[in-house]
């Protein structure tokens, strides 16, 4: 737990990086067609649902952990959002049409957390 506080102040300098990069940068040199635009529009509204669903699935690895006994790790949520934003912008841009994409989006991160449940019981 010390070496992750050690390393808080680096990662939300990182974040802030990330982000004002991707604002500020992006939005000037944006000048994609409009199925792009679209794209952007409803990953807009699908990531919600991703920004909702991983912070319970944080605390449930980090108390799973406390229990068990173990680092608290939290290595597997941050795997757990990257993999459901990843999947998430494939079915965006193959165009299926999802009408809750918020819903959609938070279901897929569950999945993603039983497998990962899952695959963690059978190694430990």
């Amino acid at each position: 737990m010390e070496k992750l506080v050690a390393l808080l102040p680096f990662v939300l300098m990182i974040t802030v990086i990330y982000f004002s990069i991707k604002f500020f940068v992006n939005k000037k040199s944006q000048t994609g067609n409009i199925e792009d635009l679209n794209n952007q529009k409803l990953w807009k509204k699908a990531r919600w649902g991703l920004y909702i669903i991983i912070p319970f699935i944080a605390v449930y690895d980090i108390l799973n952990n406390d229990i068990v006994g173990g680092n608290k790790n939290i290595l597997p949520t941050i795997l757990n959002f990257f993999i459901t934003k990843y999947l998430m912008k494939k079915i965006i841009e193959r165009g299926t049409n999802i009408s809750y994409l918020k819903l959609a989006t938070a279901g897929i991160s569950i999945l993603i957390f039983l497998i990962q449940v899952g695959i963690g019981r059978v190694l430990y």
